[in-house]
């Protein structure tokens, strides 16, 4: 793969087709990935981008993976839960670079792109599978199996017999890849890296134990032991969850500390010998009443001690954190109270995963333990108690209060029991639990693209010195994200990488209709409505100073317009009124439903600069998203205006005469770098040089054309006898202010009766 990128790098340009079903395109995976041979393999004509001294887009300064953690131990995992994983392999960042310009007539660019492979161990055991894929928390792979954004991730279970990942073994060497046997992993094979900031995105992984379901703890308790090379001996009644995660380094007691709360476990000495605590419900161990109270010698022993701490120590509330399944594992919380206020509080967060309902039962459950545990006792038994143990639960005759062990000692032949009391079986009960209403980013695919290349006037900002484009990108669904955006001057016979496009822009199209209007003044009564793109994006109303300021600036057809009231009507459509029209000198005209509409917002558009020479010229856009195949993708084609450099039209076109019969045509420069209207302050010329082609007709028959060096033009009175002038009913005068770099601008155009003509 890397010597197919260095000829791809070196090499000619390539057809669409072959750079779609080339090997490179292939090797870097799905759509995008014939996307990058296109990049890396094509180029836009020289004559469109020129060359001279070239300039580096974005580059990364280092490409080292810093994302794994060498010596950090790895779970075992049970059930179903979400963990990160650890990093254990990598090739490192690659970087490619694709050219694109060059030639005698401007610069040429690089851009820069990244890809990383790389393998994240997720479990020290083997594992059923996997399911959703989270990066950066967002949906990478979801329930289905179906990836939202480019990736070729291959899984492995962690069984004994699985084979090195072939990726490993092409960068390792055959022999000396790692199979990773007993441990469960997953490889990213060229994960392209521009949807995370060119870097290895934070990956967490929904991981399937087991059987994916409930797993008894004491499943959870024997699988550790037997792993440790212990023996496990439980008895009682085990507690369910949906998932945990053993991740702690030492013993099996050490690893299993997290579920002594929740499954009550009791430890004998050493990691041999496991005891489960018997809670309700599990066999009781019967004592015959005569056996209370034994003693060595005569001396009478009372039958059973009993103990109560204070009521001060009691826990009056127990809140309980774990990982809730129906919330994307985010961490939940379950209370159960004795009292409110809460003097004493105890808190557990766990590395399980329950259901809200379950974990307010296990609450409520461990609060009546604790409660209970204030009553204990001391009771001494013959020897034939001897073989209780630490946990083991006895009753002193039929339908007494159950005990638990907490201490048995066998002094002589008398065994000696601390005990604790158990709740009742009333405190089993358990409220309703609500697990709140969870914020969960929905798998939401990027759906197709729409691109909209946008000539502009020059915007706010400094004045471009090149035949600005604006390109604006979204995605009819709401998980768009970003979309790389080439450009063809040849027919789409290559094309080259020119920029990649996202946020998404706001955009639509028409709903209704507008009628054209004055653009000196508010439009209070018009309205149009708008249907946005999907109905994730919004309009909202702005004030008519915040307006002024410049919010709310929208392109409709080809006008520049700005409005205040935006009221939402349904997802995704809007109302739209409080007109400011034909802005930055763009032709006011009237609008019909379908026409394009598209909110210029410079956070959501990316500007695009080809040379000056390549106005005039069409090119061929598409932009391509995550998931897109290039060949696909419906392409636009635009023709490079050069508005953002063309000087806007004069206005308030005057024609007075003289006393001596001259005819003076006279107006008022507009500048494109002089938008607001400031007092006493004349705008700035904003070209090299002030410069205006003026045009005159006399009844339709053209008279004069000339250009000058001032905002007016005076036509003698001998011309005008000349031409018939006196004779002449109407006066009619075009004015444009010219430009070194594209020429005329726009035109100005007015007519005079010639009989009205004021004296100057």
């Amino acid at each position: 793969m890397v010597a197919g990128l260095g000829l791809a790098l070196a090499g000619s340009a390539l057809s669409m087709a072959t750079l779609l079903l080339g090997t490179v395109g292939r090797a870097l995976g799905g759509p995008l990935g014939g996307l990058a041979g296109t990049l890396i393999g094509g180029g836009v004509d020289r004559a469109i981008f020129g060359s001279g001294a070239a300039r580096d887009g974005p580059r990364l300064a280092n490409l080292a993976v810093q994302s794994s953690a060498y010596g950090q131990a790895l779970p075992r995992l049970y059930g179903r839960m979400r963990v990160a994983g650890n990093v254990i392999w990598s090739s490192g960042i690659r970087e490619s670079v694709q050219h694109s310009g060059g030639g005698k007539r401007g610069p040429s660019t690089n851009a820069y792109s990244y890809t990383a492979s790389f393998a994240v161990a997720v479990s020290a055991r083997q594992v059923n599978g996997f399911g959703r894929i989270w990066a950066d928390g967002k949906l990478l792979r979801d329930a289905s199996g179906t990836y939202l954004f480019p990736a070729t991730v291959r899984s492995y279970a962690g069984s004994e017999d699985q084979l090195p990942d072939p990726l490993i073994v092409a960068a390792e060497g055959i022999g000396l890849a790692p199979a990773y046997r007993g441990l469960a992993y997953l490889v990213f094979d060229s994960l392209p890296l521009a949807d995370y900031a060119n870097r290895i995105p934070n990956l967490t992984f929904e991981v399937i134990g087991d059987s994916g379901g409930s797993i008894d703890i004491g499943v959870i308790a024997a699988d550790l032991c037997e792993a440790a090379g212990n023996v496990v001996i439980g008895s009682g009644s085990f507690t369910a969850v949906q998932g945990f995660v053993a991740s702690r380094v030492g013993t099996v007691r050490a690893q299993l500390e997290p579920l002594v709360a929740i499954a009550d476990l009791v430890f004998t000495q050493g990691d041999a010998t496991l005891a489960i605590a018997a809670g309700p419900g599990s066999a009781v161990r019967l004592l015959d009443a005569d056996a209370l109270g034994a003693a060595l010698t005569g001396k009478p022993v009372a039958a059973r001690t009993d103990h109560r701490a204070a009521a001060t120590t009691i826990v009056d509330s127990l809140a309980l954190g774990f990982s809730d399944p129906s919330r994307d594992y985010q961490f939940g919380l379950q209370r159960a109270a004795r009292r409110i206020p809460a003097i004493n509080v105890t808190e557990h967060d766990l590395p399980v995963a329950l259901d809200p309902i379950a974990a307010k039962r296990l609450a409520e459950k461990l609060l009546a333990l604790a409660i209970a545990r204030r009553s204990t006792a001391e009771l001494q038994l013959p020897w034939r108690y001897a073989d209780l143990h630490v946990g083991d639960v006895v009753q002193a005759g039929v339908g007494g209060s159950s005990w638990r062990v907490r201490k048995s000692t066998l002094v002589g032949m008398i065994v000696e029991l601390e005990v604790e009391a158990l709740p009742g079986a009333a405190a089993a009960g358990s409220r309703a639990a609500d697990g709140g209403r969870p914020l969960i980013a929905a798998a939401v695919p990027a759906g197709p693209t729409v691109l909209h290349v946008l000539d502009l006037p020059s915007l706010p900002g400094a004045l471009p010195a090149t035949p600005r484009l604006w390109l604006a990108a979204a995605g009819a669904s709401a998980g768009w994200q970003r979309a790389d955006v080439l450009v063809s001057n040849d027919a789409g016979n290559s094309y080259g990488l020119v920029a990649s496009a996202g946020p998404p822009a706001t955009m639509g199209q028409t709903g209704s209709s507008l009628a054209a209007s004055a653009s000196d003044r508010w439009n209070r009564s018009d309205t149009l409505d708008v249907v946005l793109l999907n109905p994730s994006m919004w309009l909202e109303s702005r004030s008519e100073l915040a307006v002024l300021a410049g919010a709310n600036l929208a392109l409709i057809g080809d006008e520049l317009v700005q409005f205040t009231t935006a009221v939402a009507l349904s997802a995704g459509r809007f109302r739209l009124g409080g007109w400011l029209r034909g802005r930055r000198g763009s032709v006011v005209t009237g609008h019909v439903a379908a026409e394009r509409f598209v909110m210029i917002d410079s956070s959501q558009l990316v500007p695009f600069d080809p040379p000056i020479e390549a106005i005039g010229s069409s090119l061929r856009c598409k932009a391509v998203g995550a998931m897109e195949d290039a060949a696909s993708v419906v392409w636009s084609d635009i023709v490079i205006g050069g508005n953002a450099l063309r000087p806007l039209a004069p206005v308030h076109l005057r024609a007075t005469k003289t006393a001596n019969g001259d005819v003076i045509v006279s107006w008022t420069r507009c500048s494109r770098s002089g938008f607001a209207w400031l007092d006493s302050v004349e705008v700035p010329i904003a070209e090299e040089r002030e410069t205006y082609r003026i045009d005159l007709w006399l009844d339709g028959r053209h008279v004069i054309g000339t250009d000058v060096t001032a905002a007016s033009l005076t036509y003698p009175s001998t011309a005008f006898a000349a031409d018939g002038g006196p004779a002449a009913t109407v006066l009619m005068a075009q004015v444009s202010q010219a430009s070194a770099v594209v020429g005329p601008g726009r035109v100005a155009a007015a007519s005079f009766l010639l009989g009205g003509l004021s004296l100057n």
